[in-house]
């Protein structure tokens, strides 16, 4: 058994030479919204929530994924955070108009993103 239904991983990585970066398009925030949203409505016993480093889906953030489900979730903002809750957390719908459905293109760009990381790094 799991010790929480659900686990959200929201990316909070910040790069000084990316302003694409998950924390400079206001992730901090929708991290904060999520913790009040999931406490306002009394499943901390159910849903844990995790500031994370990159998921590797930069430029697209803020970035959040849901597990055990694998749902993938990008562009987040605040405002979106409520419906996430309501419709995924708690009804088990996903938020498709947010999500990452093409799973191809998802892995491409998590493979694009770490290639450009790699080359920044070896110079």
């Amino acid at each position: 058994m799991l010790p929480f239904r659900k686990h959200v991983f929201v990316c909070t990585n910040s790069k000084p030479d990316d302003d694409g970066c998950c924390a400079a398009r206001g992730s901090e925030q929708v991290l904060q919204k999520l913790r009040a949203e999931i406490s306002a409505r009394k499943l901390q016993k159910e849903i844990h929530v995790t500031a994370c480093g990159s998921l590797g889906t930069c430029g697209h953030g803020p970035n959040m994924v849901v597990h055990p489900d694998g749902t993938w979730y990008s562009g987040v903002n605040v405002s979106d955070i409520a419906e996430i809750v309501e419709q995924h957390l708690v009804s088990g719908k996903v938020v498709e108009r947010l999500a990452w459905l093409d799973h191809e293109k998802l892995h491409q760009t998590i493979a694009e993103n770490r290639a450009k990381s790699q080359a920044k790094r070896a110079g």
